[in-house]
């Protein structure tokens, strides 16, 4: 026959208590009620987990009527669900306890659970979700308006060739990019540096060259410098030639300084024209 105790009366303060606890941390931990084929429970498994979340160590606390055949079933049970449901760099130890109850039992009073929030349960989340769309849109409002446009000449590999898929390419905005393109139609030179220094995929163009892309690429053509700049009038692709007739803007690219001419091809399409990429070099000198 069970008797159960009076509670153990707080002999000390709260502030007594909070200064004693305060080395006490709660460690987290998975507990498994391990039953036989008739549901009938025949031992418990506490798996205790780093802050990883990690397993550091397993018990098996068999019933002191766990014997034999159900002694075995809880230990097979406890093996498998260990390897099924957790990972680590290597193996996990299971000390196995043998428990046995007391007749005495105590009682611990609990403080009085918190009200229920007045707050829908699906209004906590949607604001949150609106809260966060709020913060990055702003977030990347502003870095966009500090970084500029996201720039990257337009490179495709046709389906015949290997395949080369150059990275994006960020470019600094040039307020006078579209009189760039006025002048260099009207025959005014134009060299735009832009503080940058030279690029180390672009090769060694000038005015009135021959050029034409490197095989394997297709390079779009656009009205204005820039891989979002402007329109885009068409493409070149791998060996085709044209010249150059005005340029190079340079423009702050990935890794490297991306190097615009302005060219025109046979039929007279004139337009601007990615020499290289920050991993690649897309224009070369005609034989």
């Amino acid at each position: 026959m069970s008797v159960e105790s009076t509670p153990i009366p707080n002999t000390l303060s709260q502030i007594q208590r909070s200064s004693a606890h305060n080395d006490l941390q709660p460690i987290a931990a998975d507990y498994y009620n391990i039953t036989n084929a008739n549901g009938a429970p025949v031992a418990g498994l506490l798996v205790l987990m780093d802050r990883r979340q990690r397993p550091v160590r397993a018990e098996l606390h068999l019933h002191d009527s766990t014997v034999g055949a159900n002694q075995e079933l809880a230990q097979r049970q406890a093996h498998l669900l260990i390897s099924d449901r957790y990972s680590g760099d290597r193996a996990l130890p299971l000390n196995v306890l043998r428990t046995q109850m007391e007749e005495e039992r105590l009682s611990v009073p609990l403080s009085a659970p918190p009200p229920p929030s007045k707050i829908p349960g699906w209004l906590k989340p949607a604001a949150l979700t609106l809260v966060a769309l709020l913060v990055f849109g702003t977030a990347g409002w502003f870095l966009n308006d500090l970084l500029g446009a996201t720039a990257h000449p337009t490179v495709t590999a046709p389906a015949a060739v290997d395949s080369v898929d150059p990275p994006a390419e960020m470019s600094d905005a040039v307020d006078d990019t579209s009189a760039s393109a006025v002048a260099a139609s009207e025959g005014t030179r134009i060299f735009e540096t832009n503080g940058l220094p030279p690029s180390r995929n672009a090769l060694p163009l000038d005015l009135d060259q021959r050029v034409r892309v490197r095989s394997g690429f297709q390079v779009a053509l656009r009205t204005e410098a820039g891989a979002s700049a402007g329109e885009v009038l068409g493409s070149m692709q791998g060996g085709d030639q044209a010249t150059i007739i005005n340029g190079p803007i340079w423009l702050e690219g990935n890794s490297d300084t991306i190097v615009w001419w302005f060219i025109r091809l046979d039929n007279g399409t004139e337009a601007w024209i990615a020499a290289n990429t920050s991993e690649l070099t897309l224009l070369e000198p005609a034989p």
